[in-house]
C-alpha cells in the first residue's frame, strides 16, 4: 500500500511539477535485521542523466551524529548549570583545574540584606507561602545583581549576600556599584509591597562594608564561591545593627563610593570584634542607572558616546 502511494506521488509530480517530498529529508527510526532500532534520515531526490529523469531514494544512519549532538547538549547543560552557580571566569578556572581555587582581593565591597522580623512573620505562613515570598523577592534582587555586574554569593535563610568581586571588568567602581545596587534593593522591596503581597509588607535592613577578603571554592559537592575576612564580618554587623529600610555603611564605604552619593552620619556603634566604629546611612545617589561595560564607557575614536541614564534622586 505504501509503495502504491509512492508511485502515485511520483506520477503526480511528473505531471504537475509540484514538489512535496523531492529534495527534502525526514528523520525517523528504522529497524535493522536483528530487530534493533537506529536513527536515520531518508530522502528522495531527482537526477537528470542523459536526457532521462531518475528518482533516487536514500537512507543514512545518523547514530554517530545523534550521539555527538546529545553529548554536546549535555555538556552545554552542565556548563550552563556551572555558570549559574559560579561567576563565569571562576567556572572556567574550575573546569581547567578543579583542584584549588583561592584568591585574595584587596578592595572588596560586601553587602548583606535581611528581612526584618522574618521569623515572627513566617511563623504564621505555610511553607509554600514562605518559599513563594522569598522567591519573589530574591528574584528581583537577582535581576539587580546582573544589572550592576555583581556577584551573588549566597542566601542564608532570609539573608541575601552579594559582593563587587569577582568581576571581569575594572574594580575602581565596585563600591559605587554595590551602593547603587543597595538603593535599588529598597526600591525593589517597595515595588513588592506595592503589589499587595498576601501576607503583608516587608522591610529590609541592609549593611555594607569594604575591605580585604579571601575568596575561593571549597569541596567537591554543590560548589559555592564563598569569601572570608574582616570586611565580611563587618558588613554582617552593619546589617545586624541597622535600621529597617535603611542602608548602613562603614566610613570606608563613604570614602570609596564617590561624590555622587549622599550619606548621613548615624553615630558610633560598638561592633563586636572591632570596638567603636562610625556608621553612616546611605541616603541617595545622583544616578542609579546600570553600570556601563568597559566597551560602552570607552567608545572607539569617532564613535558616538552612549546616552547616559537619567534617574531621579531616591
Amino acid at each position: 500500500a505504501e509503495g502504491k502511494k509512492h508511485d502515485i506521488y511520483l506520477q503526480r509530480y511528473c505531471r504537475t511539477g509540484h514538489k512535496k517530498m523531492i529534495g527534502k529529508q525526514r528523520e525517523l527510526e528504522a529497524r535493522k535485521k536483528d530487530g534493533s532500532l537506529f536513527p536515520c534520515t531518508i530522502g528522495l531526490t531527482e537526477v537528470h542523466h542523459m536526457g532521462s529523469r531518475k528518482f533516487v531514494g536514500f537512507i543514512k544512519d545518523v547514530t554517530v551524529q545523534k550521539s555527538l549532538l546529545i553529548a554536546e547538549a549535555e555538556r552545554q547543560a552542565s556548563d550552563n548549570l556551572l555558570h549559574n552557580i559560579l561567576p563565569e571566569h571562576i567556572a572556567h578556572r574550575l573546569k581547567q583545574d578543579p583542584s584549588h581555587i583561592a584568591d585574595h582581593y584587596d578592595n572588596t565591597t560586601i553587602l548583606f540584606a535581611d528581612i526584618v522580623g522574618f521569623t515572627d512573620k513566617t511563623s504564621r505562613m505555610s511553607p509554600h507561602d514562605i518559599v513563594s515570598m522569598l522567591n519573589d523577592l530574591f528574584s528581583r534582587f537577582d535581576y539587580l545583581v546582573g544589572r550592576y555586574d555583581l556577584n551573588k554569593v549566597k542566601t542564608i535563610g532570609d539573608c541575601y549576600m552579594a559582593t563587587s568581586i569577582p568581576s571581569d571588568e575594572l574594580e575602581h567602581d565596585g563600591c559605587a556599584r554595590v551602593c547603587r545596587f543597595a538603593l535599588d534593593l529598597l526600591q525593589a522591596v517597595k515595588a513588592f509591597n506595592d503589589s499587595g503581597p498576601r501576607h503583608g509588607h516587608v522591610s529590609l535592613r541592609v549593611g555594607i562594608a569594604t575591605g580585604q577578603v579571601v575568596a575561593g571554592v571549597l569541596g567537591t559537592k554543590r560548589f559555592l564561591f564563598d569569601m572570608w575576612g574582616d570586611a565580611v564580618n563587618v558588613a554582617a554587623r552593619m546589617e545586624q545593627h541597622g535600621v529597617p529600610n535603611q542602608i548602613q555603611v562603614t566610613e570606608k564605604v563613604v570614602e570609596n563610593a564617590g561624590p555622587e552619593f549622599t550619606f548621613e552620619f548615624r553615630g558610633t556603634l560598638n561592633v563586636k570584634g572591632k570596638g567603636p566604629m562610625g556608621a553612616y546611612f546611605l541616603k541617595s545617589a545622583k544616578s542609579v542607572c546600570a553600570r556601563l561595560s568597559v566597551k560602552e564607557r570607552a567608545p572607539a575614536k569617532n564613535e558616538p558616546k552612549p546616552a547616559r541614564c537619567q534617574s531621579a534622586v531616591i
